[in-house]
């Protein structure tokens, strides 16, 4: 058996945080033995996220928040990073002991010519792994070479774009958020409206979506934008629940596959529709020009 109690990698893992006092405990404790640096972007939380924080040896920075992709690339701007790869972690996901084992017996046999590192990212909801339902497990580019990758800017979905080769390493990261459903309710709210003004804003960068063809995560937005939003307003959700729920066999992952589907399917792409809408409206009645729409409040 593979030993990764002290095996760091040349790797740091940023962090991005704010109010995860639940979670920056578990996320950190992940990440300790595998990578050799620890640094927190932090959005002013005011709970005690940062005092946990402190506890363990890692870097904190602070930043005003915009989106995910702001804070990202604000890091790699403004932050020296001396090891050779890079790791972009939310406080609320964690790596599973199989992906660092893999990792560890990876990381040194990698070809020189490659870039980035594809991982599998799998959502825990409501304590149960959601194996089906096409959302979930789902590839995700989390690992890149310092200098050679940055963070689309986009308002919702951001993806590391990297120069060079990418690789998949088998294991899994699990995005597990402790906080209530009532939250995760609000939480997708503020989504749906960042999520419409991203509609907006991505249709020029279609053509750039389908040139990137090793990265499937920017094959799926531009079928996203080029497929899902042709479809009928306020029935393309409804279409989207059924393939997600039969087709991908969201129904085998049990009572929590059902409302996590109607939940992130029907209802979310729903009230994405809803603030779509309400934006053209805007645009229309001339209250709001389209290169205002990053304006909108949302958080």
């Amino acid at each position: 058996m593979l030993d990764i109690s002290n095996t760091p990698l040349d790797l740091t893992a940023i962090i991005l945080t704010y109010n995860e006092e639940k979670h920056i405990k578990r996320c950190i404790l992940s990440l300790k033995n595998i990578a050799k640096k620890i640094v927190i972007v932090d959005s002013y939380s005011k709970d005690k996220t940062l005092e946990i924080a402190k506890k363990y040896n890692v870097k904190i920075y602070k930043n005003k928040f915009l989106h995910q992709s702001q804070q990202v690339n604000w890091a790699l701007s403004n932050i020296k990073f001396k090891t050779k790869w890079m790791l972009r972690i939310d406080a609320d996901e964690y790596l599973t002991n199989d992906l660092k084992k893999n990792l560890i017996k990876s990381f040194n046999k990698i070809n020189k010519n490659i870039s980035g590192i594809i991982i599998n990212r799998k959502v825990k909801f409501l304590d149960k792994e959601l194996n089906y339902g096409g959302t979930s497990p789902h590839k995700s580019l989390r690992i890149w070479k310092t200098g050679l990758g940055k963070c689309e800017n986009v308002f919702m979905d951001e993806q590391i774009i990297v120069k060079g080769k990418i690789i998949n390493i088998d294991g899994f990261l699990i995005d597990e958020n402790l906080n209530s459903l009532s939250w995760w309710i609000e939480k997708h709210k503020k989504y749906a409206v960042r999520e419409a003004i991203n509609y907006f804003s991505e249709k020029s960068n279609l053509q750039k979506y389908r040139k990137i063809t090793n990265n499937k995560a920017m094959i799926k937005k531009y079928l996203k934008q080029n497929v899902y939003y042709k479809l009928p307003i306020f029935i393309r959700p409804i279409i989207l629940f059924l393939y997600k729920f039969f087709l991908k066999l969201g129904f085998l992952t049990g009572w929590q596959g059902l409302l996590y589907c109607i939940l992130q399917t029907l209802w979310y792409r729903f009230l994405v529709d809803v603030n779509i809408l309400k934006i053209k409206r805007l645009i229309k009645n001339k209250k709001i020009y389209l290169n205002e729409i990053k304006n909108i409040k949302y958080n």
